[in-house]
């Protein structure tokens, strides 16, 4: 965002948010969606694929659980994104083509999918 701020000349002292800067420009935040979509899509690439990164993703190591709140999963954010449970995203993950169209549109948080 800074070097967007420097070629249009608005100091960091005039109290644009990045939001603000960016109606100003009619631009958006990528970073986070491309992290949303990479992530997805490598979801899919887990499931279709027997290895032990799948048994890491699915929980089936076996170990003590530590103390504490529990710490927000991977899954977690998956199935937040999709807006799809974990069961009908790992069958989806199973037809490529239906997953890249499912990984292609993450949804903004607080959003859900019609």
């Amino acid at each position: 965002m800074w070097i967007y701020r420097r070629v249009a000349k608005i100091s960091w002292k005039d109290k644009k948010t990045n939001q603000e800067f960016c109606e100003h420009l009619g631009t958006r935040r990528e970073l986070v969606n491309t992290i949303k979509t990479r992530k997805i899509k490598y979801f899919g690439h887990i499931k279709r694929h027997v290895s032990f990164l799948k048994d890491v993703l699915e929980g089936k190591i076996e170990g003590s659980t530590p103390r504490g709140r529990q710490r927000r999963r991977w899954i977690d954010d998956i199935t937040e994104w999709t807006g799809k449970d974990i069961d009908q995203c790992t069958v989806e993950a199973q037809d490529r083509a239906k997953w890249k169209s499912v990984s292609s549109q993450p949804l903004e948080q607080g959003r859900h999918r019609e």
